[in-house]
């Protein structure tokens, strides 16, 4: 199957009826864990899903290049000589208690990621490219030197540094505010935890929450201060929805919407005649991590442990060759995936290289590193000893959901077996969502290897999940070379020649992907079903451009269409 035929918008042209309520399920086995602001919290995807669709406060709009316009709720003017950068906020732009969205609400909101108290995971090496941020977050100083109001609608960032990545709102810039006069109130370090976060969501975006049953559901209305217009659909109704019975709940005509329905599902709905199908490559790669090290809370920063199980880079070369991806993408995914060779998909037409081979399944290469490295079956039982002739297993972290899940690993299993790898699971079981990413991020000993995805982030900023601040390096790889190399992908010069970022991300990448801590594994496309009512539901990634967004939306029958086969 070609998955780059899918069409990207719906075409049900029939005449819209009025007071229907949108039904979208996002099909997660394990609740929601209900933080709508981008900036709190721990970045997690599921709650990101609805946060882009739904309560939206980014203040600028990008292309298919996922490089800022002018068509957003604010402008940004770039002064390169002088390293400064204005956000000029547009007239009439609201949150949704008709509250103005002002520059204090900007300063307010780089205030936030950078207190020493903030919970998040925003705050990382770019961060720190803002005049002023080091001395603020290191309580040297009342408040973020690099940052000017001009006006009630006017910010002037300072940076000590200003590379290409300002126009991806990067550089340490921010693309998301939160409201100052609603939070302010509330201590940073209880951001998290407050119900004005979760529940009582103030937003720039489309619609608001006006009930949430934690985890579970919400029921949202339209924002009818929207700055890009309000809303054709006034109801929305977000239900969380086990992937063991979204299809049958999708035949049935319960939802007009899945979000994130398990690519390993699509044979059991592809059929069904009251859906379409929308599909495009996504921002995302799943990949295999190697714990080598701890985050150390005290100083912020990851440390690498020389003594680390999987600290030899033979032993992870070994592992990534021992794996037949291409054979996996066949048997579990139906061609919806491919084989990943580096941690940019292909969606990024310019910084994507194919000079980049990866990890090709290479049986024979595994075997001889492992015997290079000293890891031989010293007592014949087909698993190789450690070094010193000890007994050697790697212990494997992955995830709870869907029908593949338990397979998948068990093929990793036998495929490590092959090389001579004894590969068992951690907890004993598979590990459920939430639980997951609490224990790789609290670097569980149990833990040597554990397999993940990123939704990759627009500004393609490796320092977001590879730098030596950021809480997301999970594997806790850092060395000089690696800050060096991903310091040149946003330097001053990507600012001078239009090609040095898509250089500069080649050799970093050249490099990191040959220290195998993080191992791309497969690249994804993501598919939509949408029930037959829903009329000009547009997922190209110029719906910015094009004003084919979620305001545009409308449906054409009281309720989803069943399906009839």
């Amino acid at each position: 199957m070609d998955a780059s035929k899918f069409a990207i918008e719906t075409t049900n042209n029939a005449p819209a009826v009025k007071d229907a309520v949108l039904k979208v399920a996002l099909v997660k086995d394990s609740p929601l864990v209900g933080i709508f602001y981008t900036n709190i919290g721990q970045g997690d995807g599921y709650d990101g899903d609805l946060i882009s669709l739904f309560f939206n406060n980014q203040i600028f709009d990008t292309d298919e290049n996922f490089e800022i316009t002018d068509t957003g709720l604010s402008t940004l003017n770039v002064d390169i000589p002088n390293k400064k950068a204005t956000i000029k906020i547009k007239d009439g732009v609201k949150w949704s208690d008709g509250q103005p969205l002002v520059a204090d609400d900007i300063i307010y909101t780089f205030e936030v990621i950078a207190n020493k108290d903030y919970t998040g995971v925003r705050f990382d090496d770019e961060s720190l490219k803002v005049v002023g941020v080091k001395e603020y977050h290191e309580g040297k100083a009342a408040n973020i030197s690099g940052l000017k109001k001009i006006d009630d609608k006017t910010v002037e960032v300072s940076f000590t540094e200003l590379g290409q990545g300002i126009y991806t709102i990067g550089n340490g810039l921010i693309g998301s505010v939160l409201p100052k006069h609603y939070l302010k109130d509330i201590p940073i370090k209880d951001l998290e935890k407050s119900e004005k976060v979760r529940s009582k969501v103030l937003t720039l975006g489309a619609y608001t929450i006006v009930s949430n049953v934690q985890g579970e559901s919400l029921e949202l209305k339209a924002n009818p201060y929207y700055f890009k217009g309000k809303p054709k659909i006034e109801k929305v109704t977000v239900e969380v929805v086990n992937s063991n019975t979204i299809v049958s709940a999708l035949k049935a005509g319960k939802y007009d919407l899945a979000l994130r329905i398990p690519t390993d599902l699509y044979k059991t709905y592809s059929n069904l005649d009251n859906l379409e199908l929308l599909g495009r490559q996504e921002l995302y790669y799943s990949y295999m991590g190697f714990k080598v090290g701890h985050f150390d809370k005290t100083k912020g920063e990851n440390i690498m442990d020389p003594n680390a199980k999987m600290a030899d880079k033979n032993l992870r070369q070994a592992l990534a060759y021992g794996l037949d991806v291409d054979q996996m993408t066949k048997a579990f995914y139906y061609g919806l995936r491919e084989r990943a060779t580096m941690s940019v998909p292909p969606a990024f037409k310019k910084y994507y290289s194919k000079d980049i081979k990866g990890y090709p399944y290479d049986p024979e290469k595994a075997k001889k590193l492992l015997d290079e490295a000293g890891y031989k079956d010293v007592n014949g039982d087909g698993y190789r000893e450690d070094k010193n002739g000890k007994p050697f297993e790697v212990r494997i972290a992955a995830m709870a959901g869907g029908d593949i899940a338990e397979p998948l690993v068990q093929f990793y299993i036998q495929q490590w077996k092959q090389i001579g790898i004894k590969a068992v699971l951690s907890t004993g079981r598979l590990i459920e969502f939430n639980s997951f990413y609490d224990k790789v991020d609290a670097d569980d000993p149990e833990i040597d290897v554990y397999f993940a995805a990123w939704g990759v982030g627009t500004n393609l900023n490796p320092f977001e999940s590879t730098g030596r601040k950021a809480a997301f390096n999970y594997t806790r790889f850092v060395s000089e070379e690696n800050d060096k190399l991903m310091a040149e992908t946003s330097s001053p010069k990507t600012l001078e020649d239009p090609n040095y970022k898509a250089e500069a991300y080649k050799k970093w990448q050249e490099y990191y992907i040959d220290q195998a801590v993080e191992v791309p594994l497969t690249f994804r496309y993501e598919i939509v079903p949408v029930n037959k009512r829903v009329k000009n539901y547009y997922i190209g990634r110029d719906s910015d451009l094009k004003g084919k967004g979620i305001q545009q939306w409308e449906l054409t029958a009281a309720e989803p269409i069943k399906a009839t086969n």
